[in-house]
């Protein structure tokens, strides 16, 4: 069986988790190369998976330049990098697995379409709750009529406040005009999972909230701009030091340290 090759752009969380599939199964699959702008990152996942430095890239459109060395692209770039790297890859005939969300914007998301669907490539963007085992078995179960006629379907994200904290306020979701806004952001899964497992298209799909919380007039008098030096860090809720220096005393490396 011919291994197949993969290069991947954004060696981020997604990234890199999608990339572990290689070190679990050699013999199908390997990373020969690799698009990173942060030195740290790139650098860790160039050692895990022993890229030759003509593939190690800053930017992923270096190796967009070069003729085709690879079968596929996994695009794990930031919410609001997608359609770009998807055009060009998608012209040097690259198969695509493009993490979630498709693009910020709907016009994105139509540029990514027209790019993709006249050529003899696989497009794939990771909704991953698809394929769980319970998402299997209850779609299974809807299908063959057992549960009956759905009329309704409630399904919470449920974002814990440290996750909020960590990703959308101090991470890299925590301004929508670099990212995206949370209802795409997050729950684009739940959304693509009520369509999957209702089998209908989405007629149309409302958002609303505000930025209530975390503004600096609901900052405690005398509190400072970071938790290091803060009064009030042992009663925070959101206290840096203890959702990451906690996760570095138990050696736990993966989530939120790494990302």
């Amino acid at each position: 069986m011919k291994k197949v090759k993969i290069f991947v752009a954004g060696a981020g969380n997604r990234g890199t988790k999608y990339a572990e599939y290689a070190l679990l199964r050699p013999e199908q699959v390997e990373i020969v190369g690799v698009a990173e702008p942060r030195k740290e990152y790139r650098d860790k996942f160039v050692r895990t998976h022993n890229i030759k430095p003509e593939y190690i890239f800053n930017d992923w459109r270096e190796a967009a330049k070069l003729d085709k060395f690879a079968d596929i692209v996994i695009i794990a770039t930031q919410d609001r990098d997608h359609a770009e790297p998807v055009v060009l890859f998608a012209e040097k005939n690259y198969h695509i697995l493009l993490e979630k969300p498709m693009a910020a914007t709907s016009d994105e998301c139509i540029k990514i379409y027209n790019a993709v669907k006249d050529r003899d490539i696989f497009f794939g963007v990771c909704h991953v709750l698809r394929y769980t085992p319970h998402t299997k078995k209850l779609k299974e179960l809807v299908d063959s009529g057992m549960v009956g006629d759905i009329v309704n379907i409630q399904r919470l994200e449920p974002v814990g406040y440290w996750h909020y904290a960590h990703s959308y306020v101090r991470g890299n979701w925590r301004k929508e005009e670099e990212s995206s806004f949370m209802l795409l952001a997050k729950s684009c899964h739940d959304i693509d999972w009520i369509h999957y497992i209702i089998g209908e298209k989405c007629t149309s799909v409302s958002s609303f909230g505000s930025l209530k919380y975390f503004k600096k007039e609901n900052q405690p008098e005398g509190a400072t701009s970071r938790c290091l030096d803060c009064k009030y860090e042992r009663t925070c809720a959101y206290s840096a030091k203890r959702i990451y220096l906690q996760s570095l005393a138990d050696k736990e490396f993966d989530w939120p340290l790494m990302f």
